[in-house]
């Protein structure tokens, strides 16, 4: 039975559409240290206001029922406990800086799902995940330069950046465990409503924030949960997962950028190869976690 040339130039426009929206949420998401400097605010008000804003914004997502089964729940309570460490930990990177240190640590994460996917989902991880973990750590050596030999601020950036790698990981992994029981706005907005109560106690111990910091986290948290989570998801739907994996390197080349241009900061000698053997790793394990 043939397919109607109709229906083919559908998909293939829908094809493309999905991978626009993809490469515009991730360069959203390339602008959070934009944001997180912009507010003057760093610590557990930070990621508490951005999930908080998410949850709330994004209700009218929801469908009009409620998760079914406590495995559900248990899933949501855990995507956002993971989410809160990560959002806590990678918008503390990007507060303290250098940019690239922060956003380029923090890609780790395609890496460490590879390697932790034998631990959530049963499944074997790539052969190459486990060549590509080490060229990633002399990236990130190589990112630092000099300053990695050192207790200042770009080598706790980079800690702070991995750090969240970790929970970004594990974060992704058990969506994708549950992701056949919830649907995609489920697990955008609810995780973001239980990241945010897990941070609450904590920002409630914090000083109360300035309005005008308040203001820009919750922008960014319209700008990137709603807006970019919602054009991402949709996206989603109509690329493959491996042309998704690729697309979403666009942030950490808006990310290094907006450092450059908007903070001015300066890089190491080694940075830009640090950078690539890092982007490069990555890519590398997106592209064989595809063909298999």
């Amino acid at each position: 039975m043939s397919v109607p040339r109709s229906d083919i130039g559908n998909t293939g426009r829908q094809a493309r559409l999905g991978a626009w929206a993809i490469a515009l949420a991730a360069c959203v998401w390339g602008f959070w240290g934009l944001a997180i400097r912009a507010s003057g605010l760093s610590g557990p008000h930070v990621p508490c206001i951005v999930l908080g804003t998410i949850a709330v914004f994004g209700l009218p997502l929801l469908p009009r029922r409620l998760p079914r089964g406590r495995a559900a729940w248990m899933a949501l309570a855990a995507t956002g406990a993971t989410d809160a460490a990560n959002a806590l930990l990678y918008f503390e990177a990007l507060a303290r800086g250098p940019q690239p240190v922060a956003v380029l640590s923090h890609y780790l994460a395609p890496i460490l799902v590879a390697l932790f996917t034998p631990l959530v989902l049963g499944a074997r991880a790539p052969r190459v995940a486990f060549f590509a973990l080490p060229i990633s750590l002399v990236g990130l050596a190589l990112l630092l330069g000099p300053d990695a030999l050192t207790l200042g601020d770009a080598l706790m950036t980079g800690a702070l950046g991995a750090g969240s790698a970790v929970f970004f990981a594990l974060q992704i992994l058990i969506q994708k465990r549950f992701s056949d029981r919830l649907t995609a706005s489920e697990l955008l907005v609810w995780h973001a409503a239980f990241g945010a109560l897990f941070l609450l106690p904590f920002a409630l111990t914090a000083p109360v924030p300035h309005l005008g910091g308040v203001l820009w986290l919750m922008g960014g948290g319209l700008a990137g949960g709603c807006l970019a989570g919602t054009l991402f998801l949709w996206g989603l739907g109509h690329v493959t997962a491996a042309t998704a994996g690729v697309l979403t390197y666009v942030e950490p080349l808006v990310g290094v950028l907006v450092g450059l241009v908007a903070f001015g900061e300066p890089a190491s000698a080694t940075a830009p190869l640090g950078g690539a053997l890092i982007l490069g790793a990555g890519l590398w394990v997106v592209r064989a976690a595809a063909r298999a």
